[in-house]
Parts: C-alpha cells; sequence; structure tokens
C-alpha cells in the first residue's frame, strides 16, 4: 500500500501556498514582492480557503470549495438542532410523565387509542408500555404485601398490634368497639363489606376497653368510632352515624366519607350501587 506524503504545494489546486512569500511573484512577476516587516495582524491571520494560484485565475475552485464547506455545515447545524428538539420532545415527555408519574395509571385502552392513531409516535408508544408494564409489576408486589398484612379481611387486634397494624399499612382504618353497643355491630358489618372492596386499607377492630392508652391518646369519647390513617397518621374519623343517614345508610356512604379523608385510594362512584 502506497504511503501518503504530504504536498509542497506546488502542484494541485492548493499549487503556490507553501511558500507565500514568493508565489504570486512566481505566479505574476509583476505583482510586488511582499514584506511581510509591515503586515498588519489582519494580515497575519491565516486564511481558511484556498488562495488564487496565478494572476489569471478567477477564483473559481476556491468558490466552490468554499460553498462545498458552507452547506456540509448548515447541514450539519440543521441534523444537530433536529436532534437537540427531538431529544428535548422526549426529555420533555418523560419528565411530563415523571411529574404525573405515581398519580396516573397507564391503561390498555389508552395504549390501544395510541397504536390506532395515524401519526403516532413510536417513542412515546414505547415509553407508555414501559410504565404501564412498571405499574403492574408494582401493583401486584404491593397486592401480595398487602395480602401478608391482612388486607382484605375484617380482623381484630389486641391494643399491642395497634402500632404495628396502623404503620404497616399504607392506609388503615381502626373501629374502636363496645361489644355490647348495637352500632358498634352496625359499623361492624359496614367495614367487613369495605375490607373486601378496598383492598388497598387494611380495616380491623379493637375493643375500646380493652386499648385505655389509645383510647386516651386519640381522644375516643363516642362509640362507634372509626380513626383513618395513612402512613401511621391519623388523617379522619367517623364518630357514632355523623353525617350518615341514620341507622340504614348505605356501605357506600361510609365509604366515600372514608376515602374523602384519604383513608381509601380505590376510585368510585358514591352513587352508584355496589355490589359486596
Amino acid at each position: 500500500m502506497a504511503k501518503f506524503t504530504m504536498s509542497d504545494g506546488t502542484n494541485g489546486m492548493l499549487r503556490g501556498q507553501a511558500n507565500p512569500s514568493d508565489a504570486f511573484q512566481r505566479a505574476d512577476p509583476s505583482m510586488p514582492r511582499r514584506n511581510y516587516a509591515t503586515d498588519t495582524e489582519h494580515e497575519r491571520t491565516v486564511v481558511g480557503r484556498p488562495q488564487k494560484t496565478h494572476a489569471d485565475s478567477t477564483g473559481f475552485t476556491s468558490q466552490c470549495a468554499g460553498l462545498a464547506t458552507d452547506s456540509t455545515i448548515e447541514k450539519a447545524i440543521t441534523d444537530k438542532l433536529t436532534q437537540t428538539m427531538q431529544q428535548g420532545i422526549k426529555d420533555g415527555y418523560n419528565a411530563r410523565m415523571a411529574e404525573e408519574g405515581e398519580n396516573h395509571e397507564v391503561t390498555a385502552a389508552e395504549i390501544d387509542e395510541k397504536e390506532d392513531k395515524a401519526n403516532c409516535d413510536d417513542d412515546e408508544l414505547e415509553l407508555l408500555r414501559a410504565r404501564r408494564k412498571e405499574q403492574m409489576k408494582a401493583a401486584m408486589e404491593k397486592k401480595q404485601k398487602n395480602q401478608q398484612l391482612g388486607h382484605g379481611t375484617y380482623d381484630e387486634i389486641a391494643e399491642e398490634d395497634f402500632l404495628k397494624t396502623v404503620t404497616s399499612s399504607d392506609l388503615a382504618v381502626v373501629h374502636f368497639y363496645h361489644k355490647m353497643f348495637e352500632k358498634c355491630k352496625i359499623m361492624d358489618m359496614h367495614l367487613s363489606r369495605c375490607s373486601k372492596k378496598f383492598f388497598g386499607t387494611r380495616f380491623v377492630r379493637l375493643d375500646a376497653e380493652k386499648a385505655p392508652f389509645f383510647v386516651d391518646k386519640l381522644r375516643i369519647k363516642t362509640l362507634p368510632c372509626a380513626v383513618f390513617f395513612k402512613d401511621g397518621v391519623a388523617v379522619g374519623r367517623q364518630v357514632g352515624f355523623e353525617g350518615l343517614d341514620g341507622d340504614e345508610f348505605r356501605t357506600q356512604d361510609l365509604a366515600w366519607r372514608i376515602k374523602e379523608s384519604g383513608g381509601i385510594e380505590e376510585d368510585f362512584d358514591p352513587e352508584d350501587e355496589i355490589v359486596w
């Protein structure tokens, strides 16, 4: 294979550039000899494009080279801007998804709707699919954890289990009851139904007579009293049947009051009849 050698400036388009002190004189003896001692700073600046190599040159070759260079640079800039804009769109979408993130559940219907659109963005569609997969995995892990904690059942706990119960689950409802009060039995019936319907919340009952410490700390005076907890903090309570339609209130009415306080995560319409 032939080795490359550096041009000496005597041949080709760039002839005359190797020794700029006498190149123009060789091309046209009538041209004055350059005096470097009197060069200005501007004259000492390196010229980026090929120069005329003889007096009769039109500079056409240099102009073509310049135009080609300009076109290449312009295309490179355009490509970079396009790439930057596309990345910006993707980053903006990711940021919006992250912001909506935890509160937005990606559904199969939403993905199907995107797929049916003629101008569907493949990157956005892939992000939706990935997010749905992550959400489904997280939901399954949370469901398994809740099952181990007793979600889906309505159990009685002892006073020593109170703190562990309300701090282990994200959401919990504790019914402080008295075994001789009929209204406490009605409350038990509705909370038992809620435990089967709203799996994200742990529902339990605690004999108020056997839990004097927490009855005092929570200032419970009237029974039945159901206290709603979120991350171990009391966020609301249902005292007696206050705000409900007497002894014949509907289970969904009680569930809605719990949800309004943040004790239920599932969505439902309080006006719809709920099948238990």
